[in-house]
């Protein structure tokens, strides 16, 4: 794949997963009873410290806001990847494990159950692998890093 490509697709995987993830944050943190309501929710129903719950919402959000602009996109990549990898196996999979209508293919229900945290998870696996590509703030910040070492350099040599 060619650097143009690879920046699109980076760019394209960043932007989509940002504008899903928004809503979704958003709504843990600014909705009825806010993170707190959100994190006892997950704590009763599935057993996941409500720790975690607070850090996932503000994961949803804040890391959505970093995919967007392409800012510690790795690190929110991370975050967001360890998110969707609870929701797709720890919240969701229990679910449609139970949802199996009889005659049914068990795999294609079981996957039609995790889709959207499934497909999250491996949007921000790739972002993790791949960065940020050009199009970023990652990308302009490691440039005006780099510059600045280089600067440095000849004025301390």
């Amino acid at each position: 794949m060619n650097r143009v490509a690879a920046d699109g697709a980076a760019l394209i995987l960043r932007l989509i997963a940002g504008a899903i993830f928004l809503p979704h944050g958003w709504s843990k943190v600014a909705g009825e009873g806010g993170t707190a309501a959100f994190a006892a929710d997950v704590s009763a129903s599935y057993g996941i410290p409500a720790i975690l719950g607070h850090v996932a919402a503000y994961a949803e959000v804040v890391g959505a806001a970093l995919l967007l602009i392409g800012l510690l996109t790795r690190l929110s990549a991370l975050l967001l990847a360890c998110t969707m990898f609870v929701a797709a196996f720890i919240v969701q999979l229990p679910d449609a494990l139970f949802e199996v209508p009889p005659n049914a293919i068990k795999l294609f229900v079981i996957l039609r159950g995790i889709e959207l945290p499934l497909a999250l998870f491996g949007i921000c696996c790739a972002l993790v692998l791949t960065g940020p590509g050009r199009v970023s703030l990652d990308h302009l910040v490691r440039g005006m890093w780099a510059k600045r070492v280089r600067s440095a350099g000849v004025l301390a040599g």
